[in-house]
């Protein structure tokens, strides 16, 4: 940036000596010609075709081009160090959002709609880029064009530099009043922008959603209002940048006109000269896009302090699931026992404890399982395992160890976790299965897929394993995006599984067949299994009720069933309609 800044300022020195070298060829040839007594155009041919006066335009001409040349090779090399500097600045600042975008906590995801944290991390960041490039780069070249021209017009003329920059303040005032209502309109405008985003985002990622209840028409009615608002608020900004235009064209022609005028008087005086009124007419055609750049600079700058102020919300979010002092590091690897001891947990801004003192204990290599009814809180309870949350009250321990002292990649590294809400990403099959490890290979891919009963799906599709997935994997079935995920899960080797109601999208038979299969791989692992369906979990080492929150029962499947409790109760409810099914 200091480099950019030198070499600007070393452009605008030569520049300024362009409209001398002029002044002075024009003075010196009327001058010979008033010596010679010049009176026809022969005459006028004759004087500047004379060895004296070639030599003089050739020496003037050479120090023009000398001039011109310095200055803009200096300007490349402006714009080679200011510009590429702000791309880097740039660079850096859009991956360190996206990198603090993925440590954030899920629920700061939920203060803030997709298309607006969207917007933050692309558009506020080019915002922010102006500043460093073309606005920093401006205010540079403001500063000592204005400088250096306002220098040489007073060693010329007090009298006339006054009469010449007269305007100028003017236009300056005018740029940034336009300056400020364009800023406060940008900013409605990419506020505008973002809830259009947001909305495009919202219905493509629905669209099956949006098929099966034929609601395009409504979708397109939504999406046009938005963009007609979106419409008439860039109208209203682009009518007064066009209107400031015409208007700086006026002010910079009322200076030109200014300086015609008082140093045609000067020049009648005796004072000035005919080349003075050139050099002076070039001086204030160099100053007004410096002048006028004063508003364009001040409207960037706000623009970049309104956008980096909101990229600036996410770079000081506090990361509270993360390492700290009390991790110790020396932990290098996991059983797999785990422990609740009096847990609770309340979400962010909720009235009531989503899990209320809950005391569990589930051994390393155990087959466990968790039921209750919708709302009970089982998917809260198994997402603090991998520390998706922390916490309220009490403390979640792993082969002992407090999982806050844990190192929180080795603690995810030996967590495989399905997902009640099965999200697939738009890539290949294959690529989807390995997602969570760096070096998979093709038979180790499809073995996960093998184990998860899903390798026979995958090999219908044409391009097998390297079939490109839609939207949310929406070329795949319920079923087969459960079983990607569950494969996906496996390949990782985890100490721990946690399949979060991860057969729900496939039918009785389906899932006990899965299950057989699975039931091998996940021998020596500590599995946690939520499930709807006593049938899939009826064979687990233990098994807890989970109501409002607590555990109400836990035990084998018989001896919940001996106690005759809730869990009996859901039991026998699933049996009659099995029954009733069959009939």
């Amino acid at each position: 940036m200091i480099l950019g800044s030198l070499f600007l300022t070393a452009s605008n020195f030569f520049l300024v000596w362009i409209p001398v070298y002029l002044r002075r060829t024009v003075d010196q040839v009327e001058q010979i010609s008033a010596q010679r007594s010049v009176e026809s155009l022969g005459n006028i041919i004759n004087v500047l075709f004379s060895s004296e006066v070639s030599w003089l335009l050739a020496k003037n001409a050479l120090l023009l081009v000398g001039a011109v040349i310095l200055s803009g090779v200096l300007l490349f090399a402006t714009r080679q160090t200011l510009i590429v500097a702000s791309r880097k600045i740039e660079f850096d600042l859009r991956n360190d959002i996206f990198d603090k975008l993925l440590k954030l906590p899920q629920r700061f995801y939920s203060s803030y709609e997709s298309g607006e944290v969207y917007v933050r991390a692309t558009e506020d960041v080019s915002k922010v880029r102006e500043y460093f490039g073309p606005a920093y780069m401006y205010t540079i070249n403001t500063l000592t064009r204005a400088g250096f021209i306002i220098t040489m017009m007073i060693i010329v003329s007090p009298e006339l530099t006054l009469w010449a920059l007269l305007p100028l303040p003017f236009l300056s005032a005018f740029a940034y009043w336009v300056s400020g209502y364009i800023n406060d309109y940008s900013r409605i405008i990419q506020e505008q922008y973002s809830t259009i985003a947001g909305r495009a985002k919202e219905s493509f990622s629905s669209i099956r959603l949006i098929k099966a209840y034929n609601r395009e028409g409504y979708e397109q009615q939504r999406f046009n209002r938005e963009s007609e608002i979106y419409r008439k608020k860039k109208l209203r900004l682009d009518l007064v940048e066009s209107l400031f235009h015409p208007t700086l064209n006026l002010l910079i022609g009322l200076s030109i006109v200014i300086v015609v005028w008082k140093a045609g008087q000067l020049v009648i005086e005796g004072t000035l000269t005919v080349g003075n009124i050139m050099e002076y007419i070039i001086y204030v055609a160099y100053l007004t896009w410096p002048v006028a750049s004063l508003g364009y600079t001040v409207n960037r700058f706000q623009q970049s302090m309104a956008s980096w102020s909101r990229i600036d919300e996410i770079l000081t979010e506090e990361i509270k699931i993360a390492d700290k002092s009390e991790t110790d590091h020396s932990i290098d690897n996991i059983k797999g026992t785990i422990e609740f001891n009096n847990v609770s947990y309340k979400y962010p801004d909720a009235g009531e404890y989503a899990l209320k003192d809950i005391s569990l204990k589930i051994e390393a290599g155990q087959n466990a399982a968790i039921v209750g009814r919708t709302g009970s809180g089982k998917t809260t309870l198994v997402e603090l395992i991998p520390r998706l949350f922390d916490v309220t009250e009490g403390e979640i321990l792993i082969d002992g160890t407090n999982i806050k002292s844990i190192p929180l990649e080795l603690l995810r590294q030996n967590i495989g976790l399905v997902p009640q809400d099965t999200f697939l990403f738009s890539d290949t099959i294959g690529e989807n299965i390995a997602l969570g490890t760096d070096e998979a290979n093709q038979q180790e891919i499809e073995e996960a897929a093998e184990k998860a009963q899903v390798r026979d799906n995958i090999l219908d599709f044409e391009k097998k394993f390297e079939t490109i997935l839609g939207e949310r994997g929406i070329t795949l079935s319920g079923g087969q995006k459960q079983r990607t995920a569950i494969a996906r899960a496996l390949i990782r080797d985890p100490k721990i599984i946690i399949l979060d109601d991860s057969l729900s999208a496939v039918d009785t038979k389906t899932e006990e067949s899965i299950l057989q299969h699975l039931r091998q791989e996940l021998q020596g692992r500590t599995t946690l299994m939520i499930s709807h369906r006593i049938s899939t979990i009826k064979d687990a080492d233990i098994i807890f009720y989970l109501e409002d929150g607590s555990v109400v029962e836990e035990g084998t499947h018989n001896e919940l069933l001996e106690q005759n409790g809730r869990y009996s109760v859901m039991y026998n409810k699933q049996l009659i309609e099995e029954e009733l099914a069959e009939i």
